[in-house]
């Protein structure tokens, strides 16, 4: 692919302004390695990382840590893919159903790459085939996941993505790529815990992650820079967060909602309050459900050592 003058000034710019802040830490490795497995962190007790970290190739600024929760600042677009990488990271990816209908909502810029994805290797999203040798499966309890994502738009582009685990569509991942709205584009880390009933996935030799939307035909362009999976996981940077569920209409606050991250749920007081503490870094995917109102979906960014305050407000109204 012929990349654009422009680009390459701007890339030269970052380079030089912006140090490729990398590292090697007891939790996750070297962040230069494409695939690591460690035993025994004080995160897990396996830790399994398939991608390098390094945000698809343009580097951290200095003292960057994406484990934290903070998002990236904007990049340059399309960029020459290294072609040393295990195929689907560091690249821009399109949905595969792009093109065959109409899009529902127009489109993004990554989207421009499909023809070029097509002509290189045939198809634009690709299987991550992460291996698990090496881990004692009989102690396998819990896992969670943890993907660096970048310029997922589902509530403006309408896509709809399938986060499929070893062919089986996992609705919580899904739900969490659909909430995704990273226009500008930035990366972003999400943390997924696993259901139970797909927890046996991760007792095989390897598990394979798949994403894509192959019925909206949305014109929904995303880039991965890394899979990490976590065996049963002790520890991870977190943040607290608060706020108030009103109604949209009325503006009076809402009792007795449940409100959900990640298999934790709280219940809204009288005022219409909630509050979590030790909210896993990263984008946060909100579940508001109350009696009389159909169930929504927010996000929100949790810091590491950090209060967010996020009000919400529903509609009784889909």
């Amino acid at each position: 692919m012929k990349t654009p003058s422009s680009f390459n000034f701007l890339l030269l710019f970052f380079l030089f302004t912006a140090r490729l802040f990398s590292q090697t830490d007891a939790t996750n490795g070297d962040w230069k390695s494409r695939n690591v497995l460690k035993a025994n962190t004080v995160e897990c007790d396996y830790m399994i990382r398939q991608g390098d970290i390094d945000n698809l190739g343009f580097g951290w600024e200095e003292n960057f840590n994406p484990f934290t929760g903070k998002s990236t600042p904007s990049h340059a677009y399309p960029w020459e893919r290294d072609s040393t990488e295990i195929l689907g990271y560091d690249m821009i990816l399109v949905p595969s159903s792009m093109g065959t209908k109409e899009a529902p909502c127009g489109g993004e810029g990554y989207s421009g790459q499909q023809g070029a994805l097509k002509e290189a290797f045939g198809k634009t999203v690709f299987t991550y085939k992460i291996p698990l040798a090496g881990i004692d499966t009989s102690k396998i309890k819990n896992v969670s996941l943890q993907l660096f994502v970048d310029d997922f738009q589902s509530p403006v582009i309408c896509s709809k993505f399938d986060f499929f685990i070893n062919g089986k569509i996992c609705p919580v991942a899904s739900k969490s790529i659909n909430s995704l709205n990273q226009t500008g584009p930035i990366g972003k880390l999400i943390t997924i815990k696993v259901p139970a009933n797909f927890i046996s996935e991760f007792k095989k030799n390897e598990a394979e992650i798949f994403i894509d939307d192959s019925k909206t035909g949305a014109e929904d362009g995303f880039a991965i820079d890394f899979i990490k999976v976590m065996i049963n996981p002790k520890s991870f940077m977190k943040g607290n967060l608060s706020g108030v569920l009103k109604d949209e209409i009325s503006g009076k606050a809402i009792p007795n909602a449940i409100i959900e991250i990640n298999d934790v749920k709280v219940k809204t007081d009288v005022k219409g309050a909630y509050k979590f503490t030790g909210i896993v870094a990263g984008l946060a995917v909100i579940s508001v459900t109350a009696p009389g109102y159909p169930e929504k979906t927010f996000t929100v960014d949790i810091e590491e050592n950090q209060s967010a305050i996020q009000d919400l407000s529903i509609n009784k109204t889909p």
